[in-house]
């Protein structure tokens, strides 16, 4: 199967094909979503102990690709890029009067790697010849600035959010994603390091990527590998991470930074069949002493959003905003 099939798969298979086709995968993903559904869903130990008892209401969207979908009201409104199809100036300037007509009090968008109008790094003569168009009629606009009105445009920066005078909201956007033919804002896969030379805030309360890490949300291996060790790595774990850019991977799940999640990613992996069933093991292992002894989610724990609002073979389907309260 094509890496473009993957991105676009429109329906998942049904579980017996699944399992026969990938015993350990299948297994794994079932018990990931039996401790999802049996696991309290109390605050994070990662949030402020200061932290206001009325939550905020996020409503997350991705993958526009030009369309405008009705959204729900909210506090904040992000976008995690990939707003146009073809990547012009014209495209994206329809998109951000849409955005700046909602009502939310917040607006914070990232580009994807559709938006080549925004990537300086981007030349003409690397793209297709559509997106040599695209970039042509771009210099002979010749027009200043973006004027991004209400929104604020995050790229490889981080914005606070005053919500009050007792609480503020950090927020990091980046639309940098793995290297997959010749669009925007990419970096070469190998490039595992790539999300430590960010700069990325250890007090990050919301994450916007345009691409998922990896195993989560992503078909299972489309996501940046980089991107969930550096993850990992914060000592403080966003408690919102939303990106897009894999159609097929559309929804939301609750990751516990704990040895079960780690774990269910060493299934995932898939880097041999037998480390699979070890992996698998440890899984189970992991999940029967939580299912005893109470899940400790000391690792503290991350919502994740894969807001893509097109999929589909040919992005034929449609889909609502996820909206997430924190």
């Amino acid at each position: 199967m094509s890496l473009n099939a993957l991105l676009n798969r429109p329906e998942q298979d049904p579980f017996w094909r699944r399992l026969l086709k990938s015993p350990t995968t299948t297994l794994a993903n079932s018990l990931y979503a039996l401790r999802s559904s049996s696991t309290p869903s109390s605050s994070p130990p990662s949030a402020p102990k200061n932290q206001p008892q009325t939550p905020l209401h996020i409503v997350c969207i991705s993958d526009t690709h030009n369309t405008t979908p009705s959204l729900p009201d909210g506090d904040i409104l992000l976008h995690a890029g990939d707003l146009t199809q073809s990547g012009s100036r014209r495209e994206l300037e329809a998109q951000i009067a849409w955005l700046d007509a909602q009502p939310h009090r917040f607006k914070v968008v990232i580009a994807g790697n559709h938006e080549i109008c925004l990537d300086w790094n981007f030349t003409s003569t690397s793209g297709s010849q559509v997106q040599q168009a695209v970039k042509e009629e771009d210099r002979q606009t010749g027009e200043g600035p973006i004027d991004w009105r209400s929104l604020i445009y995050l790229q490889n920066t981080s914005t606070t959010l005053r919500i009050d005078s007792a609480r503020e909201v950090k927020v990091f956007g980046s639309p940098c994603t793995p290297k997959h033919g010749n669009w925007a804002f990419q970096y070469p896969r190998t490039r595992i390091g790539i999300w430590n030379e960010m700069g990325i805030p250890e007090d990050t309360d919301i994450l916007i990527t345009h691409g998922p890490p990896r195993t989560h949300l992503d078909l299972g291996l489309m996501g940046c590998e980089g991107l969930r060790k550096f993850l990992w790595g914060m000592q403080r774990k966003p408690l919102l991470h939303v990106f897009g850019h894999v159609h097929g991977g559309y929804g939301k799940e609750v990751v516990y930074w704990d040895g079960f999640q780690r774990a269910y990613e060493g299934v995932l992996d898939g880097r041999s069949a037998l480390g699979g069933w070890v992996w698998l093991a440890i899984l189970l292992w992991y999940g029967i002493i939580g299912s005893l002894t109470g899940w400790s989610g000391a690792g503290g724990k991350t919502i994740m959003v894969n807001a893509a609002a097109v999929g589909g073979v040919r992005d034929e389907k449609r889909r609502e905003a996820i909206c997430v309260d924190i």
